[in-house]
This record gives structure tokens, C-alpha cells and sequence, in this order.
């Protein structure tokens, strides 16, 4: 069999997929990764997949005149029609010709995503070729403003592969019936678990609270303006705690956003400090984090660190987080209590509600290699 793995982001995406590769290719398939991390304006790693001898293809470098997604400005939502136009042209002066000569000749195509640009018209040029193709759950689902209908998984793949119980049941509503849905877990979250064990949990008198923000202006939730004013008025709100409990302020940012916007703001009201870039890293130095709609919620719970969620306005509290006991809300306007973050965890089942315990890898290579 010959896999060809598609991939838009060089950090997660690999992390989900790299494992289950070395296992395919250990069986005596060949795989070989496609990379559009270009297209959002991150390098392929390369040295990873020469480091572990695959296969790759790269989309070339774009023009700087191009800008990426950063949530500064917007097409509308999905249907509307300057984004149509302005994806369509680059679909069939770009990516087409590039999907055609990279994909061409392969069994099956695993992908993270199929129906945000460019997976939606991927999967619809992979169906037009007959090559199968296989979705792997890249993060939490939830329906987006910007999304004209819930369609993530219901796109023709053979399988959807999920990361527990509760994806699964989400899935099982919105895909095909030719569709089977697959509880394998998740690759990514075997290894940081592991590699969280690693770390001491901060023992000293200081705690910190880890403040872990995402682009939802970028996903239609609300202005680029209204997000950073999100986050002013949840630091303005906590400062007097923040000093009169000892708490240190940490913030890690999506790599789309700016972490000095978000510096200035809490350097206004408190001493804040940028959290180390990777995850794992961030969380190993936090006691509690807050989140506003991200799947780090699930890796600080697995973390066992305390959580808390920014209400969005018009949104309230997105995806399912509010019905753990664990998670503290924290409403637009109106007091909270900081200090609840910072005791130990009651509840755990949550979390596996939502990742399988298990060797994802493996699972998923049985999924991929079956009939082969």
C-alpha cells in the first residue's frame, strides 16, 4: 500500500500522525507525507521526516505579498462571495495542480481535516479520483460562526477515527452512513500524557495561572478588538486576586497571534510573563490555566491542573467543558473565585470521556493497513 499523509500544520498534525507512519512502514507500506504547511505560513519539518527517512512533498514557498490567516481581516463566512472567489481562483491556479501531481497514484490519502479550505476541495478531488481517503480528528469540535452548516467528517471518507466516547457520539450524528466512525484515541495526547509525568508540579508558595488563548476572532466568534478586550477584562477583573494570592500570570498564545498585544493589556493591571512556546512546557510550569475555546482545556485536565473558560459574548462557554464539575466558569461580567483552581482535581472521568486510553498509534495503523 502506498499512503500519502496530508498535513497543513508541522506541530500537531505531525504529532498525531508520526507514530502510526513509523508502524505502517514497519509493516512494509510506504508512506510519504504531503505538506501544505506553507499555505498557513509555517515550514514543513523537514528535518523530521528526514531524521525518520520519509517521503515528502512541500507546497513552495508563497509570495510575502500573500498574507496568512491571522484573524486582522476577514472574507465573511463560508458562503459569502469574495471568499468564494478568492478560493476558488487560488484552488485551481495553485493547489490543484499541485494536489494532482502529489496525490496521484496513491492508495489511500489520511488527512486532519475535510471541510475547511483547502481539505473541502482535497476530499472533493480525491472522491472525483476514486482514491480512498481517512479523517483523523485533529481537536475538539464544536459548530463555528463562520461555518455556514456542521459538516467536519461528512465529507466521504472511509473512516473518521476519533479520540473517545464523546467525539465519537458528535461524529456519529453529522457523517454518512458509509462512514464508519473509529474510537482509536489520539497519538498526541499518549505522548503528553507521558511526557507530562515528567515534570514536578510546582510545589513553591507561588502559583501560576497560565492564561492559554486562541485566534476565535479568526473562527467568527468576534472581532479581533473584541477578543483582546475578552482578555483585558477578564486581567482586570482578576488582578486584585492575582496580588493578594501570590499568583503569577503566564500567557501562551496560538502561533497566529501576537503575544506582545496580550503582554501590553495584562502589563497594565499585573506582571505577566510569556509561557514557553511548546505545550508541553507551558503546562509543566502552570497550576491552573484559563482557556477561551481551545483543546488545551483537555491537556490541562489530563495535566491535572485546574481549568477555567472565558464566556465569549453571544457564546457562552463553547464546546462541552461546562459540564465537568472541575471547570470554573467565568461570565462576561460578575465576581469569581480564582482560588478553586488551585486545589486538587475531583474529577477525572471527564477527561476519558473524551480520550481513549490505549496505543492510538497502533489502532490506527490496523485501521489504515486493513485489507492490505
Amino acid at each position: 500500500m502506498k499512503l500519502a499523509i496530508l498535513i497543513t500544520n508541522p506541530n500537531h498534525h505531525l504529532e498525531l500522525t508520526i507514530e502510526a507512519a513509523k508502524l505502517i512502514e514497519k509493516k512494509g507500506h510506504h508512506v510519504t507525507y504531503v505538506s501544505l504547511c506553507e499555505l498557513r505560513r509555517m515550514a514543513s519539518p523537514e528535518d523530521t521526516f528526514k531524521s525518520h527517512g520519509f517521503d515528502y512533498i512541500k507546497l513552495q514557498n508563497l509570495s510575502q505579498n500573500l498574507k496568512p490567516s491571522s484573524g486582522k481581516l476577514t472574507l465573511g463566512k463560508s458562503d459569502s462571495f469574495i471568499r468564494a472567489v478568492v478560493r476558488s481562483a487560488f484552488w485551481f491556479i495553485k493547489l490543484r495542480p499541485f494536489i494532482k501531481k502529489s496525490l496521484s497514484g496513491f492508495d489511500k490519502v489520511l488527512l486532519m481535516n475535510d471541510t475547511a479550505f483547502p481539505g473541502d476541495k482535497i476530499c472533493g478531488w480525491l472522491k472525483h479520483k476514486s482514491i480512498p481517503f481517512y479523517l483523523l480528528q485533529e481537536g475538539i469540535r464544536f459548530p463555528l460562526p463562520n461555518e455556514t452548516e456542521i459538516k467536519y467528517g461528512a465529507n466521504g471518507a472511509e473512516k473518521v477515527m476519533v479520540w473517545g466516547g464523546r467525539s465519537a457520539k458528535y461524529f456519529r450524528t453529522i457523517t454518512s452512513t458509509e462512514t464508519e466512525v473509529v474510537v482509536t484515541g489520539s497519538p498526541r495526547f499518549n505522548k503528553f500524557l507521558e511526557d507530562i509525568q515528567a515534570y514536578v508540579i510546582n510545589d513553591t508558595n507561588q502559583k501560576v495561572l497560565g492564561v492559554f488563548t486562541n485566534p476565535i476572532d479568526d473562527q467568527g466568534f468576534c472581532s479581533p478588538e473584541a477578543k483582546l478586550g475578552l482578555f483585558e477584562g477578564f486581567v482586570q477583573r482578576a488582578a486584585l486576586q492575582v496580588q493578594n494570592m501570590n499568583i503569577q500570570l503566564g500567557i501562551k498564545c496560538h502561533p497566529r497571534e501576537d503575544i506582545q498585544e496580550y503582554l501590553t493589556i495584562a502589563n497594565k493591571y499585573v506582571t505577566a510573563i510569556e509561557l514557553p512556546k511548546s505545550i508541553v512546557e507551558a503546562i509543566s510550569m502552570v497550576d491552573a490555566g484559563v482557556i477561551m475555546a481551545s483543546t488545551v482545556g483537555l491537556e490541562l485536565m489530563g495535566a491535572k491542573r485546574g481549568l477555567a473558560q472565558l464566556e465569549i459574548p453571544n457564546h457562552g462557554y463553547v464546546f462541552d467543558y461546562h459540564e465537568s464539575l472541575d471547570l470554573l466558569k467565568i461570565p462576561l461580567e460578575g465576581d469569581f473565585d480564582l482560588s478553586v483552581l488551585f486545589g486538587e482535581p475531583t474529577e477525572i472521568s471527564y477527561f476519558y470521556e473524551h480520550i481513549a486510553i490505549g496505543n492510538a498509534a497502533q489502532k490506527i495503523t490496523s485501521v489504515l493497513t486493513e485489507a492490505c
